[in-house]
């Protein structure tokens, strides 16, 4: 179990050096029009103001992005400067009968693959409530900070007697990748190594080296292992299994010593504090 992880953590450091990460897990992709049933009007850029002889209807299947804080005012009404995305595509070319090229204009059709890689002028107010924050699916980094443990559940194994709960003060320096796995909400998914420095309590009942009942001794180990987190919103459900080593002959003598231990969780944050491996909170 030591190689796998030790894999584990090389295999992060790996990735890390190989891989140039394009984008961070929160940075926007762009906006989108609510599933709200209702198309937008938008105008095409000319000049830098809008032509609004030449529209567009601007619906949630499309996303888009804002240009700049340039604004344009016609009376009382305020537009805001939008691009669409993707790689415009031009329509076949009709030709007449004398052998000249067809313009099909697109005045108030609905916004489709010509129009994209172009700018267009949107209603300011339109934006403000209509409009959701869209974000890279499946975009991922490493991250990196301190894993603490509400507690350990030392599990039955070999000489031990049965399994036990305790409350060993331990931080480990952790490394992993996280993915988000939703484009509009904060959902995350992180599989992470981790070791460190541990407390650990002994007693008559857990060391047998200890024969006195009302003495108890304590020492210090390393604690080492694998875990996995989600994030939904405000739920922070986690699962980490890990193993302690004790030093000295406490250690050796310590009926969990690399015995498997597991720590759980439905809303703990395992992360103090949790960084992205920009440094990022």
């Amino acid at each position: 179990m030591k190689s796998i992880i030790l894999c584990f953590l090389i295999g992060i450091l790996s990735i890390t050096i190989a891989t140039a990460q394009e984008t961070r897990v929160d940075e926007p992709l762009g906006l989108r029009i609510k599933r709200n049933g209702t198309d937008y009007l938008i105008y095409v850029d000319k000049g830098g103001k809008p032509d609004f002889k030449d529209s567009r209807k601007l619906n949630y299947q499309v996303y888009f992005r804002i240009v700049n804080t340039t604004k344009y005012k016609q009376g009382t009404v305020e537009y805001t400067l939008i691009s669409i995305p993707g790689s415009r595509k031009i329509q076949d070319q009709k030709i007449d009968k004398s052998g000249k090229p067809i313009i099909e204009s697109r005045n108030g059709r609905t916004i489709g693959p010509p129009d994209y890689d172009q700018n267009f002028w949107i209603k300011s107010d339109d934006l403000k409530d209509n409009t959701e924050v869209e974000y890279f699916k499946f975009a991922n980094n490493v991250f990196s900070g301190l894993l603490t443990a509400p507690f350990k559940y030392r599990l039955k194994a070999g000489s031990t007697s049965a399994a036990m709960l305790d409350g060993d003060f331990n931080i480990a320096p952790f490394i992993g990748w996280k993915w988000r796995v939703s484009s509009r909400n904060p959902y995350y998914i992180a599989p992470f190594g981790f070791a460190g420095i541990t407390s650990l309590s002994y007693n008559s009942a857990n060391n047998s080296l200890i024969t006195d009942a009302d003495k108890q001794e304590n020492g210090t180990g390393l604690t080492y292992g694998l875990g996995l987190s989600f994030k939904f919103g405000a739920v922070s459900p986690g699962f980490v299994l890990g193993w302690d080593k004790g030093f000295g002959n406490l250690g050796e003598a310590f009926s969990y010593n690399n015995r498997a231990w597991i720590s759980f969780s439905v809303n703990y944050d395992f992360f103090k504090p949790e960084q992205t491996s920009e440094g990022n909170q």
